[in-house]
């Protein structure tokens, strides 16, 4: 009996282990880099070409480090992305900086819905894998409150969107383009075995 319940209780150390391991794993990263999230000046493709060099995965954060009422955040699908098109947002981030968390697979694509923006390539598209990220040496993300989702309508539109999410992320309190939540994978993997071996020791 003893045994069982020990058995038991190493499962339930292996799934917390494991939410630790996934939590300290996640990335942030700032949208567009230093340059942020604005209207590209020289390079139409700022955002196109900033993506290129970096897988995301699930429970990564997106900063749109933007002026509040200068610009703002559409999720959108990919019809209205090619196009530009506003009025049915999937989400919308109307207050700067706003902090998304990637929490599903595919892509997830997003434009600034002042008019004028998009079509001067204010948007980016962003994949997410369930893969870890690609072995680099990431920078800190900059400071940024929680991002703000509401239900207005778009700029010169309305139509409301059919969704108001909130944001559930903050990026930590540090600059540059990316960081770690917090450990590297490696010291992830040395978490999970020092608690799945604590609770062995404990209960077997």
């Amino acid at each position: 009996m003893a045994a069982v319940r020990g058995q038991v209780l190493v499962a339930l150390g292996a799934c917390l282990a494991l939410a630790v391991l996934q939590s300290v794993a996640a990335t942030t990263y700032t949208v567009g880099g230093s340059t942020g999230w604005t209207i590209p000046t020289s390079n139409t493709k700022l955002y196109s070409d900033w993506v290129k060099s970096t897988t995301f995965k699930l429970g990564d954060v997106l900063v749109f480090k933007f002026t509040t009422n200068v610009h703002n955040v559409y999720r959108v699908s990919k019809a209205d992305y090619d196009k530009c098109v506003t009025t049915s947002a999937l989400e919308k981030y109307l207050t700067g900086p706003a902090t998304i968390t990637l929490n599903s697979t595919g892509h997830h694509y997003y434009i600034c819905a002042v008019p004028g923006h998009c079509s001067a390539g204010q948007k980016v598209s962003i994949k997410v894998s369930t893969a870890a990220a690609p072995g680099s040496s990431p920078s800190p993300a900059p400071a940024s409150g929680p991002a703000t989702s509401v239900s207005s309508p778009a700029p010169g539109s309305s139509k409301p969107s059919a969704k108001t999410p909130t944001s559930s992320a903050s990026a930590p309190g540090t600059s540059g383009s990316k960081s770690d939540a917090s450990h590297s994978a490696s010291s992830a993997a040395a978490i999970f075995m020092a608690i799945l071996f604590g609770f062995a020791r404990l209960f077997l």
